[in-house]
């Protein structure tokens, strides 16, 4: 509800009677809490309430080169900073009140003004209506109040007027008399356009069905066939291309994105038209779809210092297709510490005399760019160090500088387009032919077909639609007004100028004649239309070869079993092979292209003495599948971080540098704490501890194994999907005695979530008590799960599909399976998967469970050994009770948990990983600590079970029964146990 100045006193109110505004004013004029964050946002609801909409207020904005600012009303030019108030106890212009040691308040507010304004200025011209208004900053404690006035626009003299204070409001303290006087100073007219937000992904819903509908109109076209085969060519170069069915709706969406980012850059540009349907996408003409047009208009999309793009990809773009392609977008704070780490203030000031002394610069390279979240960091980087503001640069000179340092290649269309569109729209006034933004294979993969091509890139080897083959000499590309030549030439059907490529000789020259004839014959018989654009994307990543002296990167990371076309395998193995990194055996399927990467890409492009920082599974640090790959680099690598789910929930994530000296760190997330993928290194790093990477500890086998040296631990049932398989709630029949009503428990993840629960009749002895993960703690099973199992005497019911409970839970399981080698296709081969639901019938003696994966390692005894093992868990048979009692010492002890983390393959998982490298050692009766071990452990368990209460949480009683038992004698005794026995692992 607006908000409107009324009679009485001038005062703002609501037309709906102002409640929500008169709390928000009281808590703003009596805060409740002295905390910074707050005081904040009391004055952003009372903003809020002011009538300024919501996306309009940003808190923790991130100016370009000075720092976060509490926050700004966008397009309002409105900074205002949040003090404690014993700061501010000698004003805002005392020393030690801004946000450096010796700054004052006044200067930290001053800085965020004169860099917002600089920013500004680059978007905009000098006529423009958006440079009348003045800017305004606001120091404040919420109690005390100080405001100053900038001018947007240079005076006669050719400068800007020095900060203008308010002089009623100089530490005015405020009040209900005095508030509404405020509220007309911060709710100004808003200047221009709204900013485009974050997420602007429903704006296009339209603009999608549009492009749909003309799509049917012209596919059948030649060259709109001709645009999307080399669209398709592109994709399969990176071995995953859509499905068939897919195609045509993959190539609409590419082809909207593309439209998208390229208007948002070129908006405004007199040869907009021209620019924005080049390449594959010129089957569309924009008066084709004014929807677009009438989206792009009604917002200001270059004034938000983030990246718009990303949100409208993810919608678009179903996340199965981005996980073919090894997408993991990188938060913005990481990228943020990788750039700073990598990139030092020696390498841009050596690059800045190079440019000055028109020398060749070394590049900045992100092989695989994604939409450019490096090169945006790298960008930032670059331009806020000192080399960079003591360069004497203006900012056309520096926007030219930085794009002739930072590149990026990419696979993705979609992908290089936003990251090219997010470049021009940090530099909107800078050239297309300063952008080295390529797409193309950063691998430079040889073809088949290329017989000429030579590591050192030497050939471009170029396919058409149809199998066409022409092959260019790379010197010859380097030069975008030449190949423009020889495209536009060949497309009007003549000759190559006499004296282009006149610097080639001999054989070389011959072939770029034969190269220009075929492209004329390809043209005729293919239609044109892409050819510059596609030839320049292509050569792109040839012409760095030797040229990087930085890579910051987040490669694809694919495992080779995910990759869909076979030609492309088989080029990823021999190019594995002949790089020594092929794992081969039973690990290769789960080869990840992420190894290949990084080592192909340092030798490739890499100039001697450069520096390098990867974002890659966390596998790289111990996982089998890239044992080849330490074995290799391990001795290159200078850094490595264990990042571990920070950048993205459910992956863990590592880091590893090279040339850079830096300790090894542990990054660890405080309890509680939310970090966001757009937060900036300087905030994220309040929430993140970072300690130093522990050494790893001697790796040995255990006792645990068999004959073979294999471990005896054994993997638990797959009793999945629960939506099928595990009982939420049951009742008995009052009529049947022997009959049971069910209610399954609901799946988590879909196709299996969309079921919902089943329920229905089923015979009573289908219920099985089961371990299950959630069943588990440190030596305690207080609870079990109820599982349906239709057994009869240790094998099938062979009426279970006369229940009509358990013919439905069958059919559903078949109907949403899915069809991999590996994927059972009925629910009693998935609940009997690889034989572990039957191996546990008659099992005798004692058993230990604990958990696959997870952060801390659990383990208990089962006692009843009726009680099925579920997949989560893992159990180890044991001789005797003592036994038993031994090793769930060992497991649960404290000192143990670093080297069972250290074990552990990925972040999370413990599997039987231990067994094969912590020497644990079976139980001895005639060793005294043993005998004292296996007492403690009996100990532990009545420690346990006291502390044990069924009303809490299982996390909350597992970390309960954990303290208690550190805090215990018990749990210490076990501890220095433990140490005895095992020294060199427990710590």
């Amino acid at each position: 509800m607006p908000l409107k100045q009324g009679k009485k006193q001038g005062k703002y109110f609501r037309q709906d009677g102002g409640t929500e505004r008169t709390n928000a004013e009281g808590t703003l004029l009596h805060p409740p809490s002295k905390d910074e964050s707050n005081r904040r946002s009391y004055i952003q609801t009372w903003l809020l309430n002011l009538g300024i909409p919501a996306h309009s207020i940003r808190a923790e904005y991130r100016t370009e080169r000075s720092g976060i600012a509490d926050i700004y009303l966008t397009n309002r030019r409105v900074f205002i900073e949040v003090k404690k108030e014993e700061r501010l106890k000698n004003g805002p212009e005392s020393k030690g009140t801004g946000s450096k040691p010796t700054e004052t308040s006044f200067e930290q507010l001053d800085r965020y003004v004169r860099d917002e304004r600089s920013r500004e200025q680059r978007h905009l011209d000098d006529s423009d209506i958006k440079m009348d208004a003045s800017w305004i900053g606001v120091v404040t404690d919420c109690r005390r109040w100080w405001l100053w006035r900038w001018r947007s626009v240079k005076h006669d003299g050719g400068g800007y007027d020095d900060a203008i204070p308010y002089l009623d409001w100089q530490g005015k303290k405020l009040n209900h008399d005095n508030i509404n006087d405020l509220a007309r100073i911060l709710d100004r007219k808003p200047i221009g356009r709204e900013w485009a937000t974050a997420d602007m992904s429903v704006e296009f819903v339209d603009v999608r069905n549009d492009l749909t509908n003309l799509y049917e109109k012209r596919k059948n076209l030649r060259a709109t066939i001709t645009q999307k085969g080399l669209w398709l060519e592109q994709l399969r170069g990176s071995g995953n291309a859509p499905e068939t069915k897919d195609v045509d709706n993959m190539f609409v969406v590419h082809t909207m994105l593309i439209l998208i980012a390229r208007m948002i850059s070129y908006f405004g540009d007199d040869q907009v038209n021209e620019k924005i349907t080049e390449g594959f996408v010129q089957w569309v003409t924009l008066s084709d779809i004014p929807s677009l047009s009438a989206v792009i208009e009604k917002y200001d999309w270059h004034q938000h210092p983030g990246d718009v793009l990303r949100a409208l990809y993810h919608y678009y773009i179903h996340e199965d297709h981005r996980k073919i392609y090894g997408e993991y977008y990188t938060p913005d704070w990481l990228a943020d510490l990788v750039c700073q780490k990598v990139i030092d203030n020696m390498f841009i000031m050596q690059q800045i005399e190079a440019y000055y002394s028109k020398k060749q610069v070394l590049r900045v390279l992100d092989p695989a760019c994604g939409s450019g979240t490096f090169l945006y960091h790298a960008t930032r980087r670059i331009m806020e160090s000192e080399p960079m503001v003591n360069s004497g640069m203006d900012g056309d000179e520096i926007a030219k500088f930085i794009c002739n340092v930072v590149y990026g290649v990419d696979i993705h269309p979609v992908a290089v387009e936003m990251a090219k569109a997010n470049m021009r729209r940090l530099f909107p006034k800078i050239l297309d032919s300063d952008i080295h933004i390529y797409q193309g294979d950063s691998l430079l993969m040889p073809r088949p077909e290329a017989s000429f091509y030579s590591v050192g890139g030497s050939y471009l080897p170029l396919q058409s639609p149809k199998g066409s083959h022409l092959i260019i000499p790379i010197w010859f590309v380097r030069s975008a007004s030449d190949v423009s030549i020889f495209v536009n030439t060949a497309k009007n059907d003549r000759d190559l100028p006499d004296g282009l490529g006149s610097h080639i000789d001999g054989y070389d020259h011959d072939m770029l004649l034969e190269a220009h004839t075929q492209l004329r014959k390809i043209i005729r018989e293919e239609d044109d239309g892409v050819w510059k654009w596609y030839i320049l994307n292509q050569a792109g990543p040839m012409n760095m070869v030797n040229s990087v002296g930085r890579i910051i990167s987040n490669p694809p990371w694919v495992r080779f079993n995910k990759i869909q076309v076979e030609s492309r395998k088989d080029e990823i193995k021999q190019m594995a092979m002949e790089r020594c990194l092929w794992t081969g055996g039973n690990v290769s399927t789960s080869f990840d292209i992420a190894s290949l990467f990084v080592d192909r890409c340092m030798a490739l492009y890499m100039n001697k003495g450069g520096k390098a920082g990867w974002i890659i599974p966390h596998g790289s640090i111990n996982g089998r599948g890239w044992e080849k790959f330490r074995e290799k680099l391990e001795a290159k690598i200078s850094c490595k971080w264990n990042l571990r789910r920070l950048p993205f929930a459910n992956t863990p994530t590592a880091a590893i540098f090279f040339g850079i000296n830096m300790q090894s760190q542990d990054f660890i997330k405080n309890r509680g704490a939310k970090i966001l993928p757009s937060d900036s290194w300087e905030f994220a790093s309040t929430k993140i501890n970072c300690n130093k990477l522990p050494q790893p500890f001697p790796t040995m086998m255990s006792e645990w194994v068999d004959g073979r040296k294999k471990p005896i631990a054994r993997n638990g049932a797959t009793i999945v999907p629960y939506c099928l398989t595990v009982v939420e709630s049951e009742r008995g029949l009052e009529t049947k005695t022997d009959r049971v009503y069910v209610t399954t428990r609901r799946s988590m993840h879909n196709p299996w979530l969309s079921l919902g629960q089943l329920n229905g009749n089923i015979p009573v002895e289908w219920i099985t008590d089961c371990i299950s993960t959630s069943d588990l703690m440190s030596y305690l099973l207080p609870t079990t799960t109820r599982c349906i199992l239709p057994l009869s005497k240790n094998n099938w019911d062979p009426d279970r599909y006369k229940n009509k409970f358990w013919k439905n839970a069958f059919d559903l399981y078949v109907a949403n399976c899915g069809n991999g080698n590996n994927t059972p296709q009925t629910l009693e081969s998935q609940l009997n998967f690889s034989n572990k639901l039957f191996k546990q019938f008659n099992r005798t003696g004692e058993y230990v469970v604990y958990n696959a994966s997870g952060d801390i390692l659990y383990a208990s005894r089962i006692v009843n050994t009726n009680h099925m093992v579920t997949s989560g868990l893992f159990s180890v048979a044991c001789t005797t009770q003592n036994e038993a009692l031994f090793l769930i010492s060992i497991m649960n002890a404290s000192c143990m948990l670093p080297a069972f983390q250290m074990t552990r393959q990925s972040d999370r998982d413990f599997s039987a990983h231990i067994w094969r490298k912590i020497p644990i050692p079976r139980y001895d009766e005639n060793n005294e600590l043993h005998k004292l071990l296996a007492r403690l452990g009996k100990q532990a368990e009545e420690v346990a079970l006291r502390e044990y209460n069924p009303n809490l949480s299982i996390q909350v009683m597992r970390n309960r029964i954990r303290t208690k038992l550190q805090n215990t004698d018990v749990g210490k005794n076990i501890d220095r146990i433990c140490c005895k026995i095992m020294p060199n692992h427990a710590s």
